[in-house]
């Protein structure tokens, strides 16, 4: 009887185990599958540019010719690239939008389509890679400085001092111009006019005659009378 009962648990234990069993291996296979597509998935993802494969033909040369000069001043230059010039087209493609495989394929494409040494073309690109990046890593840090600014000047009051930061703010726009795109210099502009516009409203100045826009109304020289 012992042995029957014994025997009959053993087999009962098989029976629910199994199943269990086989799903955690089926889960266990799912996961390792899925890690395995992750991984391959991150391995292309770093990949880097396959020369093999480009596409080497006059039809892509004809993308560069005209712009080849320019890239090549571009490289020259001593110090930083102005961030309007992240703006210029190279390869039918604003440098802005320059990836790191578009460089490697540059390096192939230009000896390919004038014959010029692969070893000039490296260093074209290498220090033409490394402007375009200080280029944006400069426009980054004056859109940070843009959107402070903007946050601090948002519910600015209508006293004296507020047009003084306006006019600061303005001061340093223009001289920070060359740091930002037509598009950035365009939207701080039109954000101090509509400020300046609001402060002078609530100050009661809208009738003033200013010398200029951003001039402070307690700095306007007192008229000449007449004798």
């Amino acid at each position: 009887m012992f042995k029957s009962t014994f025997f009959f648990v053993i087999i009962l234990a098989i029976t629910f185990c199994y199943p269990l069993t086989s799903t955690a291996q089926e889960t266990a296979a799912g996961s390792t599958q899925k890690n395995n597509r992750s991984q391959q998935t991150q391995t292309n993802d770093k990949k880097s540019f396959d020369s093999a494969s480009a596409d080497l033909s006059e039809e892509q040369c004809e993308k560069i010719t005209d712009g080849n000069a320019m890239i090549e001043r571009i490289a020259r230059l001593e110090g930083a690239m102005s961030v309007k010039n992240l703006t210029l087209k190279y390869f039918d493609k604003a440098l802005f939008n320059f990836s790191d495989a578009d460089f490697e394929y540059m390096k192939l494409l230009k000896p390919f389509c004038d014959n010029s040494s692969e070893d000039v073309a490296k260093l074209i690109f290498d220090k033409l890679k490394d402007k375009i990046h200080e280029a944006k890593e400069t426009r980054k840090n004056t859109i940070e400085w843009i959107k402070k600014t903007t946050d601090q000047l948002q519910g600015i009051g209508g006293s004296p001092s507020s047009v003084k930061k306006i006019h600061n703010a303005w001061k340093e726009m223009e001289n920070r111009s060359h740091e930002m795109l037509e598009g950035d210099l365009k939207y701080l502009a039109d954000f101090l006019n509509r400020i300046r516009e609001k402060v002078y409203e609530k100050s009661g100045a809208g009738n003033v005659k200013f010398i200029s826009p951003f001039t402070p109304p307690d700095t306007m020289p007192e008229p000449r009378k007449n004798d």
